[in-house]
């Protein structure tokens, strides 16, 4: 089944009750492995679909990212159980797996402190603590996490089963953005590792390596976003007989500005995808720029809307959220400012 045709029968007919959270699209995300949407080795064709998907939902196109992140540590892990066998359930749509990596990704820049921590029993691996917020999560879902010695540095990173004994999970709802992206709370009381699913003891430089990755898959999140207020923009443009054109929002100026980074983006994951570590400041500075833009057209699309726009099941409504939400997803515009600052001093 073609993409465009997933997306009308088994996305779009949900937008509303996805954005009040009354609808989760696990179906339509399985569907979308299933029908081999992504692929292993083809990052331009992973990136693509994201967008596309999330020119129709942001929400959606974020849980997808959450699938990728998670198939990304997967790829990069040493083990065949997790980077062959584990890493074809997932792209095969057999299990569905999520990123925990927001709370470790701040720390590692001195923004909070390890929410996870960890001690052995005759070289077992047991593990405590909270992860606030984590997204793509089902009782049977996979995550990764990374947590730190009780009583050391070690930094270590594993794979989790959201069903494991001494893990408890717990709905956030009615957080601005977050509906419909099946987001919980999680509470490790002494859960057992199993050494299979360790990825690694070294968790930093792992993160370290795969975080350009991690970066450019959120990309096309806001990408699709922006397209389709830009599109909102355009087909409201004549109403109340042009009243629209008093507006001081640029219009075509938003349009450059897209296509520039649009073109930029993929030219630059084009021509360097296997060494995507030496273009992290161009990586970071295109999602700074377009987590703005998108905040910019979300707010024009909306005042463009007039009266209509603001139904909460009005699509300009829904994409304010989004707006706002692609902002804070780690890391978070002001994160990627500290980052690309510090990254100018090391040049």
């Amino acid at each position: 089944m073609t993409l465009n045709t997933l997306i009308e029968n088994k996305l779009d007919p949900y937008l509303v009750e996805i954005d009040d959270g009354s609808h989760y699209a696990k179906d339509f995300i399985q569907d979308l492995f299933k029908e081999n949407h992504f692929s292993k080795q083809d990052i331009e064709k992973n990136l693509l679909t994201i967008e596309q998907v999330s020119n129709s939902c942001l929400t959606t196109g974020f849980c997808l990212w959450c699938e990728l992140a998670f198939s990304t540590y997967l790829q990069h892990a040493s083990t065949n159980y997790l980077n062959t066998e584990l890493q074809n359930k997932l792209l095969n749509g057999e299990i569905l797996g999520a990123t925990g990596l927001s709370n470790p990704m701040k720390s590692f820049n001195d923004l909070e402190a390890f929410n996870l921590n960890h001690y052995y029993i005759d070289g077992t691996l047991y593990v405590n603590g909270k992860l606030p917020a984590v997204s793509n999560i089902g009782d049977d879902h996979y995550f990764g996490a990374i947590s730190k010695a009780q009583d050391g540095e070690e930094l270590v990173m594993f794979i989790v089963r959201a069903n494991q004994e001494g893990i408890k999970l717990t709905e956030m709802s009615n957080f601005l953005g977050v509906n419909g992206s099946a987001t919980y709370t999680i509470q490790f009381d002494d859960v057992i590792i199993p050494e299979k699913h360790i990825i690694t003891k070294d968790a930093k430089s792992f993160a370290t390596q795969i975080r350009p990755q991690f970066v450019t898959l959120q990309i096309p999140i806001a990408l699709g976003s922006i397209r389709s207020s830009l599109d909102l923009i355009h087909k409201f443009s004549t109403a109340q007989n042009g009243i629209n054109q008093y507006l001081d929002y640029d219009v075509d100026a938003y349009e450059a500005q897209y296509q520039q980074l649009r073109t930029e983006f993929y030219e630059l994951v084009h021509a360097h995808k296997d060494e995507l570590s030496a273009y992290f400041a161009d990586i970071i500075r295109i999602k700074k720029e377009a987590g703005y833009l998108l905040l910019e057209v979300n707010q024009a699309s909306m005042v463009n809307g007039g009266a209509r726009a603001y139904s909460h099941k009005a699509p300009q409504a829904r994409k304010l959220k989004e707006g706002f939400f692609f902002a804070a997803l780690t890391p978070t515009l002001r994160h990627l400012g500290k980052l690309e600052a510090e990254l100018k001093q090391q040049a």
